[in-house]
């Protein structure tokens, strides 16, 4: 069970508010570092599962740290890191013995420039979604880890799928149907290469610089590498939005869509792109998709978010440039 921090009440008395996490910060920037520590912030928005601060060196350079209340696999970090390269945030482990007792973590990564999406956007023209997109396929298509998927498609997605074809849960017998069509395929999704997937896109976790171009890309924790196009199954919320609990295409669906898509193709090297068949693909989306809406934790299977499960008939109708040609819209009615 994933534990998360409701409120700074969650958190032991040493870290119980904003001021003593700062302080804590910088104790530790200063033990740790050959420069001392200017001053801290914590960033717009926390996260659920972390506090985090943002430290000022006194050469101007700032640095992450951050408080978790359960240990980090930093094997998904180090591995985006290494193929995708300085968007990610490189990272490793503070010990403290005395925070350690009182069952916290701390990680030191390197800042990542820019604001989140959500905030670099806000109160800009929509024309930046097609910026900020494109400029993620283009970062996206770089996340080559190995030729084939073979032993990904048997050790973890062939589980998934089979766990959720078990379940009882209403809401996933509705698509059992599908995760059998699916299971049925899974062969033809073994030639594709393997790429990282971050498997949690969304505008906070994208950071954009002052013309909306990404900059980087933070909380790698559960990206783990799946067949090419697995990874992608979320350009429905980055090309579209969610508003009042219903998916929303804005007008430049359209181009930040395609757009993805064509730095995805454009970047890939050509060894690649040979390997990555259009239609193996397009089943790589679909069940990427299917997968991030009905989520792994710890054995069993859940939906994440009872909206995601409302636009999952329409998401799993969404077709890929390359499949549906250039005058097709990228979903059935």
């Amino acid at each position: 069970m994933v534990i998360e921090i409701t409120s700074n009440a969650d958190l032991p008395k040493c870290l119980n508010t904003p001021s003593k996490q700062s302080t804590k910060a910088r104790q530790l920037v200063n033990l740790h570092s050959d420069i001392p520590s200017k001053k801290a912030r914590g960033p717009n928005l926390q996260g659920f599962f972390s506090r985090t601060v943002i430290v000022t060196l006194q050469n101007g350079e700032d640095v992450v740290i951050q408080f978790r209340p359960e240990p980090l696999d930093l094997e998904p970090f180090l591995l985006a890191r290494r193929v995708l390269g300085e968007v990610v945030p490189d990272i490793k482990v503070i010990q403290d013995a005395e925070l350690e007792r009182e069952g916290i973590w701390v990680y030191w990564m390197t800042c990542i420039p820019g604001k989140t999406w959500l905030d670099g956007a806000r109160g800009r023209t929509s024309q930046t979604r097609v910026t900020t997109v494109r400029s993620l396929g283009r970062i996206l298509s770089k996340g080559y880890v190995d030729d084939s998927s073979g032993s990904v498609i048997d050790h973890k997605v062939r589980p998934h799928l089979e766990l959720l074809l078990a379940s009882e849960d209403p809401q996933i017998r509705q698509f059992h149907l599908v995760a059998r069509d699916l299971l049925g395929k899974l062969d033809q999704l073994k030639s594709l290469p393997l790429f990282v997937a971050h498997f949690d896109l969304n505008e906070v976790n994208i950071m954009v610089d002052d013309n909306c171009e990404v900059s980087g890309i933070v909380d790698w924790e559960l990206s783990t590498p799946l067949p090419f196009g697995m990874g992608f199954g979320r350009v429905h919320t980055l090309a579209g939005e969610y508003s009042e609990q219903k998916f929303y295409m804005p007008p430049e669906f359209d181009d930040a869509e395609r757009g993805f898509w064509q730095e995805i193709w454009d970047g890939i090297p050509e060894n690649v792109r040979s390997h990555a068949k259009p239609e193996a693909v397009q089943i790589a989306v679909t069940l990427g998709t299917l997968l991030d809406t009905f989520q792994l934790d710890e054995g069993k299977v859940g939906p994440y978010s009872s909206v995601a499960v409302n636009a999952l008939p329409k998401f799993l109708t969404y077709r890929i440039p390359l499949i549906r040609g250039p005058d097709s819209p990228p979903y059935s009615e």
